[in-house]
């Protein structure tokens, strides 16, 4: 009986034999990928950001539509706060740890660089030059811009017409309101008229021109037809201002029980002057956890969430508006205020990062408004002008 056992087994052998051959030459045809059964394991890539809220939501939904189209790759979100992430991320790689990807806020990006965080950008983008230079710092790029937001000029068709030009608008006596004197709002008017803020690297906020400006802002102080206030866009609202300067995403919120229109502020300047764009979110890599391995996926993350689709899904959510210039070619951006966010962004005022005049802003924005509050205008430039000269001594 055994040796019928042994007999049937010696047969049997060869058969075994040549059916795992054959399974595993049938196998050699096609590699196994990565994502898929028998493959490598999906890489992770983990993404810190700063969105809360239907924006959230919204880049939620995008990574889905990633990991859904890329099985090689897991996106894993974690939310951090804005003003933590910076100190977050130093403390994460002193240990080697971190992400891969920050999608946070203009201001966080620029603490992220200032503290070593961000690597040279990996993935490409189709975003507004005035946008992106920004996030330039020499001849390198660190972040991508995601979305952002411009101021508009705003006017109540039931009250004043619209100006000829910014500089025009007293003739309409329509009184205009603003939330504050600052370069967010002024930008444009104010580098029309010849302002400006640095020659040969040197601070010349003295300028005649930026007098020039001023002074006519305390005029219009005196005749009632400007007025500074932080309740602004309430003003409007209710019929006790004619125009205003206020982000285009403001118009969301309009219905049609208030008669209104708006134009890009530049179209009030004779296409002259430059704007500051507002609450812009971007998209770096890590310096940390770039590494040539992880680069490719980095990148297909990145640049699909740079696209225009997934830009505009985000930027609706979180009553922004996306960084995307190709977004602006479409049909549905040719009209109302998508045309005028598209022309806007054409005009941003390109600042790399690291540039004097980002630096004087803020000297001059308060400047003005000690002006505006009782300080002599050529007292109050002096003092902003000593201020600048003092910031760039001390580097």
């Amino acid at each position: 009986m055994v040796k019928g056992l042994v007999k049937q087994l010696r047969y049997r052998i060869p058969i075994i034999g040549f059916l795992v051959c054959a399974l595993l030459l049938t196998g050699c045809g096609e590699d196994p990928q990565q994502g898929l059964p028998g493959g490598a394991a999906p890489a992770v890539i983990e993404v810190w950001h700063s969105l809360a809220g239907a924006e959230a939501e919204a880049l939620g939904k995008e990574v889905q539509k990633i990991m859904d189209g890329h099985p090689e790759v897991i996106v894993h979100l974690e939310y951090i706060e804005e003003g933590e992430i910076a100190h977050l991320a130093y403390l994460a790689q002193a240990g080697g740890e971190g992400p891969e990807i920050f999608l946070t806020t203009s201001q966080a990006l620029t603490e992220l660089f200032q503290q070593g965080a961000l690597a040279p950008v990996i993935g490409n983008a189709d975003s507004f030059i005035g946008l992106t230079s920004q996030f330039k710092y020499g001849e390198k790029l660190y972040a991508h811009p995601l979305a952002t937001d411009v101021p508009v000029f705003y006017y109540r068709t039931d009250l004043a017409q619209l100006p000829p030009t910014l500089a025009d608008f007293y003739t309409t006596k329509g009184v205009l309101a603003l939330t504050a004197l600052d370069a967010k709002n002024l930008a444009p008017w104010w580098l029309a008229q010849g302002g400006k803020l640095a020659g040969n690297g040197q601070p010349v906020l003295q300028e005649p021109a930026n007098l020039i400006f001023l002074q006519q802002l305390l005029a219009w102080k005196e005749e009632k037809l400007l007025v500074v206030d932080p309740n602004a866009w309430d003003l409007f609202l209710n019929a006790q201002a004619a125009y205003t300067i206020a982000n285009a995403s403001r118009a969301q919120g309009l219905t049609e029980a208030i008669p209104w229109g708006s134009v890009p502020l530049h179209q009030l300047t004779a296409g002259q002057g430059e704007l500051l764009a507002v609450r812009t979110l971007g998209i770096a890599n890590s310096s940390i956890k770039s590494s040539e391995s992880l680069s490719p996926l980095i990148r297909l993350v990145e640049e699909e969430l740079l696209s225009s689709d997934s830009q505009w899904a985000i930027a609706k959510a979180g009553k922004r508006f996306p960084a995307s210039s190709s977004f602006y070619s479409r049909e549905e951006a040719q009209s109302g205020i998508l045309r005028q966010v598209g022309l806007s962004l054409a005009q941003v005022w390109s600042l790399p990062g690291n540039a004097l005049e980002g630096k004087l802003i803020p000297i001059q924005d308060k400047a003005w408004q000690k002006a505006w509050t009782g300080v002599n205008p050529e007292e109050a430039l002096a003092e902003a002008q000593a201020e600048a000269r003092k910031a760039l001594e001390a580097k």
